[in-house]
């Protein structure tokens, strides 16, 4: 007996003989396009991940910088507030050893003009220059003897007037003030000259 095959049938088995071999080509290729996608993916993942790293590490070196800076300017900073600082207390010292010399010589200024002057006379008037922070030789100002003085009888009697002593006095404390002021000018200035120079 001889066995009669279904023509379908002998088309499905033909055709799994050859669709089998390529359903397992296919398969592989997919299989193995899969696994070369993941892996490229794995690499460019852990790219990123490595230049994230990086961009981070650089954030933290460019901060440490700008903190070391920092740090650096406000010590400099600091350093040249003291400097200025102390030099404005030695000013001051000064400006208080020359205001007491001042008035020690108060009385010796008014004794040598003696009492020819109803007002400031001419040593009255330099100390009166040099308590004031100007120079002591003025040629304008006559020398010190009597007989430069104006006529005292044109003026008021010395005792309707501020004594000359006590003009000297106020010189000297209004001087040292005026003095210390344009020091503590100078000083900011100088701190602010210095800070915006770095």
């Amino acid at each position: 007996m001889a066995v009669t095959i279904n023509p379908l049938a002998s088309l499905a088995i033909k055709s799994a003989l050859y669709l089998l071999p390529l359903l397992g080509v296919g398969y592989a290729g997919y299989h193995t396009g899969q696994s070369l996608t993941d892996q490229r993916h794995q690499v460019a993942l852990a790219t990123l991940h490595a230049q994230h790293a990086a961009e981070l590490k650089q954030r933290a070196e460019d901060n440490a910088r700008t903190l070391i800076a920092a740090s650096a300017e406000q010590k400099r900073l600091a350093d040249l507030a003291h400097q200025v600082g102390w030099q404005l207390l030695q000013t001051q010292g000064e400006l208080a050893r020359s205001q007491a010399q001042l008035k020690e010589r108060i009385a010796d200024a008014t004794r040598n003009d003696g009492a020819a002057f109803t007002g400031l006379g001419p040593d009255s008037l330099r100390l009166y220059r040099a308590a004031l922070g100007y120079a002591e030789s003025d040629s304008g100002v006559p020398s010190a003897d009597a007989g430069n003085a104006a006529k005292t009888d044109a003026s008021g009697t010395a005792s309707t007037g501020l004594p000359p002593a006590d003009l000297l006095n106020h010189a000297a404390d209004y001087g040292r003030w005026c003095q210390e002021l344009e020091t503590r000018l100078d000083s900011y200035i100088q701190l602010h000259q210095g800070a915006a120079h770095g």
